[in-house]
């Protein structure tokens, strides 16, 4: 058994034994984020990591509507109030420009203040100004990219930082040099052994009926809930099934009402924060395709329709294409749904659940279940 003693407010001295001992270092750190849940989520589940190694965390950002979930992490944390840049208004660009500005300028004296051993950031303009003010400072840098193909913030910022994880092998093409590492994609929810019956009566479904799993992501989707009402509608007349659906506030009540017309059987939320024991009883997920989204479902082993955000740069489509070239995922364009296409495609899925192992296999071949694991050691190797 390691016995610990600490020598000074970061530094141990580690016994292992009777013969042997280490220094640890303990670490400031500083985590960058915007407060998307593709960008949140991930960054806290390395903070957790890292916390557990005994490392000093602190957030930087701009979290937008991700505040709330900031302040309820119990992490110390600062909102720099950066904006997107946009330029489709010029006055909205030039605002977008200024703000970056102030959160560089603001990012240099805080980190010149606290002076951290390490900063992590996980892309987008949020994080662009911290990770920025660290390369300037010739801190130690490491970037986290969720998606196969990086946004604007980590592609500059790859030229410039010490390390870059990726969430998928895809992503390699992307970034040149030997500074990239695969890591996977942190998800938010873990994957446990559940007992099917007991979830399904949880949720007040049917044991012997297939499940559909749905969600258009954290805000919700209304082309993907309009869709998919009228997708199951037609299944209707095929097939017995339920469905599990995650409508977002603002569908809410209008997706109860049309499940309630056509007769259906279904478990409806406006969020869904229980979404793990949602996979674990799935046959068939309909989702958007975010990176975070993308590997839950690997991890969960699903197959799955994904109907890709199209307003989102092209990330959502080369996401999405991880899994279809896998096999085990339709994709459909936004541009390109229809209910009969939607209901073809949950006929296909659903005929093919006894090819499941094929399918659990592949998935598991690109799921990374210890993601956030890895990124804190790799942040650790770096700043050590």
């Amino acid at each position: 058994m390691a016995i610990c003693v600490v020598a000074s407010r970061r530094k141990a001295l580690v016994f292992d034994g009777a013969v042997s001992a280490s220094i640890i270092i303990f670490m400031k750190i500083i985590i960058a984020t915007g407060g998307t849940g593709g960008h949140l989520f991930p960054s806290l589940k390395v903070a957790d990591e890292l916390r557990k190694m005994g490392h000093e965390i602190y957030f930087l950002g701009s979290f937008g509507i991700g505040v709330e979930k900031m302040r309820q992490s119990g992490f110390p944390f600062e909102n720099l109030h950066a904006r997107g840049i946009q330029f489709s208004h010029i006055g909205n660009g030039i605002r977008a420009v200024l703000s970056i500005l102030r959160a560089c300028a603001r990012s240099f004296c805080f980190l010149r203040r606290w002076r951290p051993d390490l900063v992590v950031g996980f892309g987008g303009y949020g994080a662009f100004p911290v990770v920025w003010a660290a390369v300037i400072l010739r801190c130690p840098t490491m970037i986290h990219e969720q998606n196969v193909v990086p946004g604007r913030a980590n592609a500059l910022l790859a030229c410039f930082v010490n390390k870059v994880a990726v969430s998928f092998k895809e992503s390699f093409p992307y970034v040149r040099g030997d500074k990239m590492v695969l890591t996977g994609c942190p998800c938010h929810v873990t994957k446990k052994e559940e007992d099917r019956a007991e979830v399904l009566k949880a949720f007040r479904l049917k044991e012997d009926r297939p499940t559909l799993l749905v969600f258009g992501g954290s805000q919700g989707s209304q082309r993907v809930n309009r869709e998919v009402v009228q997708a199951v509608g037609l299944l209707k007349k095929e097939l017995d099934f339920q469905v599990i659906h995650a409508t977002g506030k603002n569908d809410y009540a209008r997706m109860e009402q049309a499940y309630k017309e056509l007769g259906i059987t279904v478990a409806l939320f406006e969020f869904l924060d229980k979404i793990d024991l949602a996979y674990s009883v799935a046959d068939v997920v309909i989702s958007r395709a975010g990176a975070v989204t993308v590997s839950e479902i690997a991890l969960f082993q699903r197959p799955a329709i994904l109907i890709p955000y199209p307003y989102a740069g092209g990330h959502q489509i080369e996401n999405a294409r991880v899994l279809s070239a896998a096999g085990v995922a339709d994709v459909i364009e936004e541009k390109d749904l229809s209910p009969e296409r939607l209901k073809n495609s949950i006929v296909k899925w659903l005929k093919s659940r006894g090819d499941l192992a094929r399918i659990q296999q592949r998935l598991g071949d690109i799921s990374i279940p210890d993601a956030a694991e890895r990124l804190a050691r790799e942040a650790v190797l770096l700043a050590s």
